[in-house]
């Protein structure tokens, strides 16, 4: 469910469903608080999980990595110096397996991993303090990684968790957190539940969600980071990321046309820019 609020196009007219939701959240809300918290951190926590499983390419390998929140599905193919991939909300590892074939043709590494409440890992919910865990976890096991490249909610948590490597970021999602807010408050969900999930969320990892906004950690890189982008993005606005270009000089922006969201992963361009900046 939770993809259908963090991937829909924002829309002036609220549905029917708006008012019974904003209603019957508010009732729960002050009748069954615990009740109320429970079930809307299930809707905005749970990502989808694909039911059919992507096989694993010739000369793929997986292996699993343990962490203190749970266990890592790592998928991985080439030798040489790494190359860490990292998807976003909803997705998982396999949406990388052609990138990863190139990366391992052209000498390197390629390693993705599916995220907490993703894929083949562990988990039941997902948020963006796991995203940065889990790729903080993945990092810290390979010291050879020359560079990053990350898609969606996924550029959040790289930008988040690096620093000092260079980086291509697909489809980046600028504004985030007040993106995330209005589409959650726009289903109708009451916004004091949507704030007490994010304090819950915060409390038991540690972690501001201001404070990991993707701008703020864009003008703390220490290296180049690139990042290709459709021009119309129905998701992630390009406009955004075509702001952030015009305010610091170490991010360059690639536009492209006609790939959309998802698709733009695989595409050439974008592979072409990986190649030019990474390897």
């Amino acid at each position: 469910m939770s993809s259908k609020i963090y991937f829909s196009s924002k829309s002036a007219r609220k549905p029917l469903s708006y008012y019974g939701i904003r209603a019957l959240s508010s009732s729960m809300a002050t009748l069954a608080p615990a009740l109320a918290l429970k079930h809307t951190k299930k809707l905005l926590l749970t990502p989808v999980r694909s039911r059919k499983r992507e096989p694993l390419p010739v000369h793929f390998s997986q292996s699993e990595l343990i962490t203190d929140e749970g266990k890592l599905q790592l998928s991985a193919v080439g030798s040489g110096k790494t190359i860490v991939l990292t998807h976003g909300w909803s997705g998982s590892s396999a949406q990388f397996y052609p990138l990863m074939a190139k990366i391992a043709e052209a000498g390197y590494r390629a390693l993705a991993f599916d995220h907490f409440g993703h894929g083949q890992s562990q988990g039941q919910f997902a948020n963006l303090p796991l995203f940065i865990k889990g790729l903080k976890a993945v990092l810290a096991e390979v010291p050879d990684a020359v560079g990053v490249v990350s898609h969606s909610m996924g550029t959040v948590a790289a930008l988040n968790a690096v620093k000092h490597l260079p980086q291509v970021l697909i489809a980046p999602t600028f504004g985030f957190y007040e993106s995330f807010r209005e589409r959650i408050l726009t289903t109708g969900i009451s916004e004091r539940l949507f704030e007490r999930v994010l304090t819950e969320v915060e409390q038991e990892h540690e972690m501001q969600f201001l404070q990991l906004l993707p701008e703020q950690h864009l003008a703390l890189q220490q290296c180049k980071v690139h990042a290709i982008h459709d021009t119309e993005d129905r998701f992630a606005p390009f406009q955004l990321s075509a702001e952030q270009a015009r305010q610091h000089t170490h991010f360059m922006l690639t536009s492209a046309s006609q790939l959309g969201h998802g698709r733009i992963i695989s595409a050439e361009p974008t592979w072409q820019l990986i190649k030019q900046q990474l390897l």
